[in-house]
């Protein structure tokens, strides 16, 4: 046998030890998140990029790129309001301008009616994506401007029909550190919500 072919035979095993291992200490570090978290179980999603972030432009997408997520944040805010809702800072059924005087729909009866809970469940009374040329696709409105949009004429009566909106979850969204009653974040979870002057930045 030729020494070199003898000497790869001989090596390939050391070499293959040697392969860096990106996810070792991985499960030692689940087990303390679920220890530290007092959870039952989890499941770990490991991600790897593909491609780039922009089309024409060379930086790779990887671990840290930011994708958007769509509605997911729709669940994100419903949590943080729910919070508050717990810590008894606001109630569900509470009018929405008891927390946001400023707020205002088409109809007056409605803006001193509606609640919190129509802002979620999609039952204010505007049409299916009413509104959703304001921010979808990107637009130059701030989140205010939006809000200010909301006064349009509604499609139904409110509570009558579901209609998927997602103009009043940037509302919802929107909420005031004056709801918290309080002038640091909740200390459960940071839920004390306000309403940023400009839009998000467009995701990659």
């Amino acid at each position: 046998m030729p020494p070199l072919i003898a000497t790869l035979l001989l090596t390939a095993p050391a070499l293959a030890k040697e392969k860096p291992r990106p996810l070792a200490g991985l499960d030692a570090q689940v087990a303390r998140a679920m220890e530290v978290f007092a959870v039952p179980g989890m499941a770990v999603a490991v991600v790897k990029g593909y491609g780039v972030r922009r089309v024409g432009q060379p930086a790779a997408v990887d671990a840290d790129t930011l994708f958007g997520i769509a509605s997911n944040t729709k669940a994100f805010t419903c949590a943080a309001l729910s919070i508050l809702a717990e810590d008894g800072r606001l109630d569900w059924d509470d009018p929405v301008t008891k927390h946001l005087p400023e707020f205002q729909m088409y109809d007056p009866w409605v803006t001193r009616e509606v609640t919190l809970r129509e802002l979620v469940t999609h039952r204010a009374g505007l049409g299916l994506g009413q509104g959703d040329l304001m921010w979808w696709p990107a637009t130059e409105f701030t989140r205010r401007e939006i809000v200010r949009g909301i006064r349009l004429k509604p499609v139904s009566s409110m509570r009558s029909r579901y209609a998927y909106s997602n103009v009043m979850y940037v509302r919802a969204a929107c909420w005031p550190t004056s709801s918290t009653g309080s002038t640091t974040p909740s200390s459960r979870a940071g839920a004390r919500r306000s309403c940023p002057t400009r839009s998000p930045p467009t995701p990659t």
